[in-house]
């Protein structure tokens, strides 16, 4: 396999070595971090570009890896971007891997100018397993992360790219924790990956495009289709609400009946939906719907009105030069 010449931009991870540094923050010395992610939320955009910088790598290039942005609110990640981040597998046991530290730096630079709440959560690579290689650049991920003061170990999202006809994307996420023989240790023999609970999240905007390309994927590449109307996503999107209350009712009645067994969960989670409805009589929600209805109404009938006044001043002026003239040589107070 050959490899691109390294350059002075490259930072060298050893597994030989682990312990080379003097870095009291690094992940081998147990220090550092107080707590772990609680659960993390992944938006489905992350996933797309992973796959895509994954058809994009290089020939002959294994996996790929990148860095994964978000927000921490006090341990629930929420992973909302990501980029990619050239790096080199030295040998084939993965015990030396090659990462360009500046453009990672460079890359996180700019993508915090356009959004600059969000922060280095933790990193990506491509593939099934966590191999040697996986903990050095978790550490490499972690050391970066000390820079802007986070105390929660990185998350590692492992998004798999080999599959088989009727199997479904087995996406996992990971986080770190030492491995001691006894909480006196000084240094931890190595470090184990377990996995961290996570779930995908979705703005309006990418639950859309997401529903259009399921919808369309049939289709031919070549062929283009437009986007629908508001009417008839707002159609569509309470033809799927009715959808999902009927499907609830038909397994509520049959928990009833004794025909399906009843799950606590989702009792639970029922529970919950139903709590946070007011509960409103017929007469009176119609009385509160019809209100701001014509509220509703009244606004975009005075804002047709005021545009409607401003197209015709506009056409007014216009047509007729001499009375635009005359107002913009009307004499001011301190003309006077």
């Amino acid at each position: 396999m050959s490899h691109k010449p390294f350059t002075p931009t490259t930072t060298l991870l050893n597994t030989a070595s682990p312990y080379a540094s003097t870095n009291d923050t690094s992940l081998f010395l147990n220090i550092g971090y107080s707590a772990s992610p609680v659960s993390c939320k992944v938006h489905p955009m992350v996933v797309f570009s992973v796959l895509d910088h994954y058809v994009r790598r290089e020939e002959n290039q294994p996996r790929v890896i990148g860095a994964l942005l978000g927000l921490n609110y006090d341990g629930v990640i929420e992973i909302k971007n990501s980029f990619p981040i050239p790096h080199h597998d030295i040998d084939e046991n993965h015990e030396v891997v090659a990462i360009d530290k500046d453009f990672h730096k460079n890359m996180l630079e700019l993508h915090q100018r356009a959004n600059p709440s969000e922060i280095i959560v933790g990193w990506y690579a491509t593939g099934s397993d966590v191999n040697e290689s996986s903990v050095l650049i978790h550490d490499f991920f972690w050391r970066e992360m000390q820079l802007t003061n986070q105390h929660y170990p990185p998350v590692h999202l492992l998004v798999p790219t080999e599959l088989k006809d009727q199997e479904e994307m087995t996406i996992r996420a990971y986080v770190s924790s030492p491995l001691n023989l006894s909480q006196a240790s000084e240094k931890p023999l190595g470090v184990y990956f377990q996995p961290l609970q996570f779930e995908f999240v979705t703005f309006e905007a990418e639950r859309f495009a997401v529903d259009q390309l399921i919808k369309h994927k049939s289709e031919e590449e070549s062929q283009t289709w437009e986007l629908p109307s508001d009417l008839a996503t707002l159609e569509s999107s309470i033809r799927r609400l009715l959808k999902l209350i009927t499907d609830v009712s038909n397994y509520v009645d049959n928990v009833v009946a004794g025909t399906t067994p009843g799950d606590t969960q989702i009792g639970r989670h029922l529970m919950e939906t139903l709590a946070l409805i007011l509960k409103v009589d017929s007469n009176t929600f119609e009385k509160l719907f019809n209100s701001n209805l014509q509220d509703l109404l009244m606004t975009s009938y005075l804002s047709n009105i005021t545009r409607t006044q401003l197209i015709l001043s506009e056409r007014l002026l216009s047509s007729n030069p001499i009375l635009l003239s005359s107002i913009n040589n009307q004499p001011t107070k301190e003309n006077i």
